[in-house]
């Protein structure tokens, strides 16, 4: 990667000892016509060593986005289209461990079954008792998570009766939340499906 974008950082560290070089300059003239002040070897060298800097800067800056950019692309345009991304998209396996664990989990759940339907971050979802508690585990410790659970399928149909979804944290297992469904006299039932987010 650093090789094929090398141009970036000799532009950028010589456009920067340039800049250095012509500010010295700038203020040796006004110097030299008040009191005859000259540059002197070791303001060049402190100018050279800016430059230096300023190309290893871009080179490190080149290799950390090696793994999202794609290989040869050109910084022409501002920002990046698609094309420019490495495979085409930003996945997870991109991000650094921080911000992957930053990402919202969330899992959709079937009534009735208590299957897992779709989700992210979810590993299983499971009936835990008849009628209406159901168990989402997810992939690692939630704990220190907010948990929102409410009525609906994640389809686009309207939900046309009133239901009441709650959720808590297991006592016994970290990656598992509890929900339970009810309709709206506060009854348990299992014909009400739901949608579960563990947000960090």
């Amino acid at each position: 990667m650093r090789k094929a974008n090398w141009w970036i950082g000799v532009s950028v560290g010589v456009a920067a000892g340039l800049a250095v070089v012509a500010g010295v300059e700038a203020s040796t003239d006004q110097a030299s016509a008040q009191g005859g002040f000259q540059v002197t070897p070791g303001q060049l060298q402190i100018n050279q060593r800016i430059s230096q800097a300023a190309v290893r800067r871009s080179n490190e800056a080149l290799d950390l986005l090696d793994p999202v950019r794609k290989s040869g692309a050109q910084d022409d345009a501002p920002g990046w289209g698609t094309a420019e991304i490495k495979d085409g998209a930003v996945t997870a396996a991109k991000l650094d461990t921080a911000a992957r664990e930053r990402l919202p989990r969330w899992a959709v759940v079937a009534p009735t079954t208590g299957s897992l339907v779709r989700g992210q971050g979810a590993a299983s979802a499971a009936k835990a008792t008849d009628p209406g508690i159901y168990t989402v585990t997810f992939d690692r410790d939630v704990s220190a998570y907010s948990i929102q659970a409410t009525q609906g399928d994640g389809g686009t149909t309207p939900i046309a009766t009133n239901a009441v979804v709650t959720a808590w944290r297991s006592a016994t297992d970290a990656k598992v939340v509890t929900v339970r469904t009810a309709d709206a006299a506060n009854a348990a039932q299992n014909t009400i499906p739901f949608t579960v987010s563990v947000l960090c």
